[in-house]
């Protein structure tokens, strides 16, 4: 009913499909990450995500609400993780760039 070889064969294509799909997204990252564009929209995600700031708009009364917040805070928080991690420099340039302009139109 089961052949083990053809279920040993479809793990390893799945584990292949797996690395190959990881390669990709690291890939992505960093090629956005690389081009201020890229900084930019990742930037404008992670800040609609609220990933720096949990306590001012997540908490609500609402339990739905709630929820649907920190569900978007955890997406910020894992991909600000991610970026940190694939390329430091670039994330620090995109808080500076980013943070500058905010600073900039402020005064």
């Amino acid at each position: 009913m089961f052949d083990p070889d053809e279920i040993l064969q479809q793990r390893e294509e799945e584990a292949r499909l797996k690395q190959i799909k990881q390669r990709q997204r690291i890939d992505d990252v960093r090629w956005l990450m690389a081009d201020q564009r890229g900084r930019r929209i990742l930037w404008d995600l992670l800040d609609k995500t609220h990933f720096e700031r949990p306590g001012e708009t997540i908490f609500r009364t609402h339990g739905g609400q709630q929820s649907y917040l920190l569900g978007a805070y955890e997406i910020g928080r894992t991909l600000a993780e991610e970026i940190r991690n694939l390329c430091p420099e670039q994330y620090l340039l995109m808080v500076r760039e980013n943070t500058q302009k905010s600073e900039d139109v402020a005064q």
